[in-house]
Formats: structure tokens, C-alpha cells, sequence
């Protein structure tokens, strides 16, 4: 398979009507070959909004992660569409504390068999890098793209910790104090998922139910997306701490060729006590004529190893525990994530309950 043409990809131009946010683009070129300022740079931005570009194109390292990234892409349109629901339902995640690693996914199902806002499905980095025996499987509609996914996530990884690593120098940290806690083979909850978003020519309002907004319970996000859809809350708005959006503080961040949208997790936040941010965001329907076609997305993510207790690093860079903090329990990262993705679906079952049941439910995976 080739992805030298992608032009499939973006069938429509991004619509200039539509308020953008101004994302820095960071250089990972940059990055390996210890520019200080590239460092600086990308330290500031974690530090205020945790949304920023990487250049993938200007380093090898990164050019093949797009290539992977493309692949999985074409993977994702080969069996979305193709795979009867029944048969894509029962890849299912396992029981037990998990962290959205795992399965198919989707919400609300039209009478003819598809979805009507999204569907995703998930590889799980353990199970296909980890340690030791694992009866882990992929689904045979999925098999048959495994190597695909594969060399998504080994460069994924790699890419991961070169931001870790900088941002590891940047807080005065002890090398290896965020990478050694992300490594490709370690049981972590890492994962590999490909989202399609159907089309559609029906202009709806936004429903928080189906495109609730949040923050990831992760380390880092790697997005690779060719239409809008992604959304951040405007920085006046992100400083204030509004818990109430208003619909005008939302801006698009509109895919640039060559580029992945990176940011930060809640788990950074916590490993700094807030010195790092993660972003609020959403996902919606993409604009203007963009939204009539069909959107594919990867998205790549580095999750601490399942046993790192959730709590501050010592750093003079970064602050200490309020008592509060220093009484509170202190999960593992495997807990604190489950608790996490649990806090997002309360919040839906909430919107679900106040409606009275009129609303579509969406499917839990745990």
C-alpha cells in the first residue's frame, strides 16, 4: 500500500468562515537535535493550553510515523465500513479495570445497520507488544491489518517520548523520570484507535451527549485527522476554568498535511500539580462542506505503566502538595484512568437522566 496520493483524504478545503485555533507548530526536528529554543517553546505551550502542531515532516523519525499513521487510516476504510455491525460488536473489551484500550465502539445505530455519529475500534499496545504469554487476539477483520497497526504504535511510542523527554528537562527532572514510565512493552493501557465519523448533510446543534467535552486520561494524544471536527475551548475562556462552555468559545483546529495534533493528558497535570496542562476539547461533526463526507481519525496515545502511582514528581520546578493533596489516596495509573473514563460517563448518564430517557444511550466498554 502507497500513501504518497491522500488526496481522498481532503475532498473539500477547511472552510475560511470558520474561527480556528492558533496552535503552535512545534519542529521535531528540532526537538532530537537539542534546540533550546524549540524546547522553550514547547514547554510554554504545555504549560498553557497542552494543544500544540508537530511537524512530522521535517525528520525521518516523524515521516514514517505519518506514513504509519496513513496506513492505519486506510485500514480503518477498508473494514468501518464494509463489516456488518453484528459482526464488529463483538470485539469487545474485557472486563475488569480498563482504560478504553481495547474493542469496537459506537453509539447510537441507525435502523440500517450504521452508525449515526461515530464508531471507533481499539488495539491495545499490550497486547500486541507486552511481555510474556497474552491470549490477546485481534478479531479476523481486524488480523489482517495487524502489522499496519504495529508500526503505528512502535513510532507513536518513539514519538511520545522524545515530547516526554524534553518536557522531563524542561521541570528539572532526572532523565528518563516520564520516559521510563512509558516504554513500548510495559502494560500500560496505550492503544491504537481509528475513528470514522459518516457524513452527513443534515445540520444539527451540538448535543453534549453525543460529543461530550473532556480531557484525556492519558500522557500524550497523538491525532492524525484530515477533515475538521476537533475543537479547544479559546484561551480566555480555558483561563477563566469555565465549567459551562459557551458555544463561542469553541474554535476548530483545522488539520495541516504533514502535521499531527499532539496534547497533553490529565496524567501530566498530575505528575506536575498542574504546572502542565491538559485541554478541554470535543469532537463534532466536521464544517461546512466537509461535513457531508465521511472522517477518519488515529489517534495514538502513551499512558503511564499500569502500576505509577498517580501523584506529583519532586521537582523545584514544580509545586508541593497542598495538605489536602498530601492526605488524599493515591491511586495506580490503571485505577486512576478507569475512574477517569468512569467520571465522563456519569456526566453522560446525567444529560441521559435529565432528559428522562429520551435519548440515545452510548454503549459502555467496561
Amino acid at each position: 500500500m502507497t500513501v504518497d496520493n491522500m488526496t481522498d483524504l481532503y475532498p473539500v478545503p477547511f472552510p475560511d468562515d470558520a474561527p480556528i485555533a492558533n496552535l503552535e507548530k512545534i519542529s521535531l526536528y528540532k526537538l532530537l537535535n537539542d534546540d533550546e529554543d524549540e524546547a522553550q517553546r514547547l514547554f510554554k505551550v504545555c504549560k498553557e493550553t497542552g494543544f500544540f502542531y508537530l511537524d512530522m515532516m521535517d525528520h525521518p523519525k516523524g515521516k514514517q510515523m505519518w506514513e504509519d499513521a496513513c496506513t492505519a487510516c486506510r485500514a480503518g476504510q477498508d473494514v468501518l465500513p464494509r463489516v456488518p455491525m453484528q459482526e464488529k460488536k463483538l470485539y469487545k473489551a474485557p472486563a475488569g479495570v480498563r482504560v478504553l484500550d481495547q474493542g469496537y465502539q459506537t453509539g447510537a445505530v441507525k435502523d440500517n445497520g450504521r452508525p449515526r455519529d461515530s464508531e471507533m475500534f481499539m488495539v491495545p499496545q499490550t497486547g500486541i507488544f507486552g511481555k510474556g504469554p497474552t491470549s490477546f487476539q485481534l478479531p479476523s477483520w481486524l488480523a489482517q491489518h495487524e502489522g499496519r497497526f504495529k508500526a503505528a504504535m512502535k513510532t507513536g511510542n518513539t514519538v511520545a517520548n522524545i515530547v516526554l523527554s524534553v518536557l522531563e528537562t524542561e521541570l528539572q527532572l532526572p532523565q528518563g523520570a516520564f520516559t521510563s514510565l512509558h516504554r513500548l512493552a510495559d502494560s500500560s493501557g496505550d492503544f491504537l484507535r481509528v475513528l470514522r465519523y459518516p457524513g452527513s448533510d443534515t445540520p444539527e446543534k451540538v448535543d453534549p451527549l453525543r460529543f461530550p467535552a473532556h480531557k484525556d486520561a492519558v500522557s500524550v494524544a497523538i491525532l492524525f485527522t484530515w477533515l475538521g471536527g476537533l475543537q479547544i475551548v479559546e484561551p480566555q475562556a480555558a483561563a477563566a476554568g469555565v465549567v459551562t462552555v459557551p458555544e463561542d468559545s469553541w474554535r476548530w483546529v483545522k488539520p495541516l498535511p504533514g502535521c499531527a495534533v499532539v496534547n497533553l493528558g490529565d496524567a501530566m497535570e498530575v505528575f506536575t500539580n498542574g504546572v502542565l496542562k491538559s485541554g478541554l476539547h470535543r469532537v463534532i461533526k466536521a464544517p461546512g462542506q466537509q461535513r457531508v463526507h465521511d472522517k477518519y481519525s488515529v489517534l495514538i496515545v502513551a499512558r503511564p505503566e499500569d502500576q505509577t502511582p498517580m501523584k506529583a514528581f519532586k521537582s523545584p520546578m514544580i509545586p508541593e502538595d497542598s495538605p489536602e493533596q498530601a492526605r488524599a489516596q493515591v491511586f495506580t495509573s490503571i485505577q486512576w484512568g478507569n475512574n477517569k473514563i468512569k467520571a465522563l460517563q456519569d456526566v453522560i448518564d446525567k444529560i441521559q437522566s435529565e432528559r428522562r430517557g429520551k435519548s440515545d444511550k452510548l454503549e459502555r466498554s467496561w
